[in-house]
């Protein structure tokens, strides 16, 4: 399925088409949405599940525009004001997670009901105020230590290849261009989220990677105590792509999450 913004550029997403609450996966920056697979078919007896891959990822159109953090957060909106959906559950992985946050500060509350961050601190450079930043980023090594942020491998555990083939070939076919979005991945390490994470008014559930490559699973609990209403949990044995490496725990983590906000 295709909906185009208002600088007319065409995204691609997924829909469960039912009547159920909606709940919206992003993956994270260069990733592709087929990566919630598993996760889709767990949530969609409860939930109608879409997945939304952003400008220049997976299936979505390739353009210079909009790489910076605020206009992605701006097509979540358009989004679900195309589908006119309202109380949704928006469910972030990495960057994905960023754009909700990003989302938040520009719209408040708005047509959201709850937020699920899988594996993303609020901020993502390390200095006196914030030691649970991306690996050793600092403002020393800013920016250009992030041209070899993919030299590790993201997951801990072995993607299942129901998943990781159809990955794969998807992205041989629409292969993201990291050089052509450096700009993007410099907005985004940039962003300091953490005053909107102070004044969110909805319910927010952090889940971190214990095996992480990219950021110390504690960045979580340290969430909570910028605001108390945050519930926090890491998924053990698991790296940064929590959807795909422990798609099981990670639903089941979500949906009480959900129950107990009465959701």
């Amino acid at each position: 399925m295709e909906f185009k913004t208002s600088d007319h550029v065409t995204l691609h997403y997924t829909d469960t088409q039912t009547d159920l609450p909606a709940l919206v996966c992003l993956p994270g920056i260069g990733a592709s949405g087929q990566l919630f697979k598993r996760m889709v078919e767990l949530l969609q007896d409860k939930h109608r599940v879409l997945v939304l891959d952003p400008r220049n990822q997976g299936l979505s159109q390739r353009t210079y525009k909009g790489q910076r953090m605020s206009r992605h957060a701006l097509d979540l909106e358009e989004f679900l004001a195309s589908l006119n959906l309202n109380n949704v559950i928006a469910v972030g992985n990495s960057m994905g997670a960023s754009t909700l946050f990003a989302y938040a500060s520009l719209f408040g509350k708005g047509r959201l009901a709850a937020m699920v961050d899988l594996d993303q601190p609020p901020k993502m450079i390390n200095d006196d105020s914030w030691n649970f930043g991306y690996q050793d980023l600092n403002w020393d090594n800013f920016p250009i230590s992030l041209k070899y942020h993919d030299t590790v491998h993201a997951n801990y555990v072995r993607v299942d290849p129901d998943i990781a083939t159809p990955v794969k070939l998807e992205r041989q076919e629409h292969p993201y261009d990291e050089e052509a979005n450096y700009k993007f991945l410099c907005d985004h390490a940039f962003q300091d989220w953490r005053d909107v994470v102070m004044d969110l008014s909805i319910p927010l559930l952090v889940l971190a990677g214990e095996k992480s490559p990219y950021f110390n699973c504690e960045f979580a609990q340290a969430m909570t105590y910028i605001n108390d209403k945050i519930e926090s949990h890491v998924i053990s044995e698991c790296g940064h792509i929590l959807q795909a490496e422990k798609p099981e725990e990670t639903t089941k983590a979500i949906l009480s999450f959900l129950k107990k906000n009465g959701l």
